[in-house]
Parts: C-alpha cells; sequence; structure tokens
C-alpha cells in the first residue's frame, strides 16, 4: 500500500478508532467486504447523508437520519414508521446504515433503531469512501423503492416500542408475548 492510500485511508479508520475508544460506539461494526456480503444476502442500504452528497452504494435508499433520531427520542414511532414505510425500507430485514467514514449520525441510528428493528441493524463505520477505497461501484442516484407498510408498536409501557411481529424472532422478548404464539 503506498502513502497516498493510506493517507486517505487514515481519517476513516482514525475516527473509527475515536468513536470505538469513546465508549459510544455500541455498533456492530462492518467493513466494506461485510457489508458487500450483507448487500448480496438481501439487505438494504441506507445512506443517511443529506440529498445531494455524491454517489452512493447500489440499491442504496437515502432518508433523513435526524428527523428519524429526533421521531425516535420523542417516542413518536408512527411518524417514524411513516417515514421509513414511505423510503421503502423495511425494518424487519437486516439494514446497513451508513454515511461518510464514522458518520455519528449513522451510529446514532444504528443505536436507536435497536429499539425498534426485527431485523439486524449494522453500522459501515468506513461509509461511501472505504466503499470506494475498496475498489467497489457505486451509483449516481439512491434507488427508488416502493413503500414497504410498517407498524411500529409499544408492547407496554415499560417496554420499548418494537415491530409487531418481534416476539417471533426475539428470543428475549417479555414472556406475556411469547406465551400469545
Amino acid at each position: 500500500m503506498n502513502i497516498a492510500t493510506t493517507a486517505r485511508r487514515l481519517p476513516a479508520f482514525a475516527a473509527a478508532l475515536l468513536l470505538l475508544a469513546s465508549g459510544l460506539a455500541r455498533a456492530e461494526v462492518v467493513s466494506a467486504s461485510a457489508a458487500a456480503q450483507r448487500l448480496q444476502e438481501g439487505a438494504q442500504a441506507w445512506d443517511v447523508r443529506a440529498t445531494g452528497q455524491g454517489q452512493v452504494l447500489p440499491g442504496a435508499v437515502r432518508l433523513d437520519a435526524q428527523a428519524c433520531l429526533e421521531w425516535l427520542a420523542a417516542g413518536n414511532v408512527q411518524a417514524l414508521g411513516a417515514a421509513v414505510s414511505a423510503a421503502g425500507i423495511d425494518l424487519s430485514r437486516d439494514v446497513v446504515i451508513y454515511g461518510g467514514a464514522g458518520d455519528a449520525r449513522a451510529q446514532a441510528l444504528y443505536t436507536a433503531l435497536q429499539t425498534v428493528a426485527t431485523g439486524r441493524v449494522l453500522w459501515f463505520v468506513g461509509g461511501i469512501a472505504e466503499w470506494q477505497l475498496s475498489g467497489r461501484s457505486t451509483v449516481a442516484q439512491p434507488s427508488p423503492r416502493l413503500p414497504v407498510p410498517q407498524h411500529l408498536v409499544a408492547l407496554s409501557a415499560e417496554a420499548a416500542p418494537r415491530m409487531a411481529a418481534a416476539s417471533l424472532r426475539d428470543p428475549a422478548a417479555p414472556p406475556e408475548l411469547l406465551a400469545t404464539r
């Protein structure tokens, strides 16, 4: 590897190490090769960067991460459900969230979505920069997707909001919900 390549990779690697060392990164961090593998297996890619931020991963959709984080913080799972449904994101499937290298919004969204997604949510920490540095192709525009109807519900006042079928996939679901299967 030459110095120019190393210099281009350093910011992404340094950002990831900084987040991991700070104790804030509770995400399952995936690399470009792991993200590519998951996408080939049917995972969806969610680009959290603002509209007009350049190339995206093939098949990726864009949705405002900040608005989603605000809805989750306010407990407004209906607004979140409507937004992800309209964007064509299916939270019952695996979702690879990415932005720029070490994007804090992508990491925060990963953490927040753990309370509602029944599929696996992965944080691609190197983002679009690592994807391009690894020689993988990108496309100019996010993919249009058909809406995916979803209904997010709270199991109880104490429980975090989850999708209605969470108990079918989550062995740690509350016993009263598991008994109703």
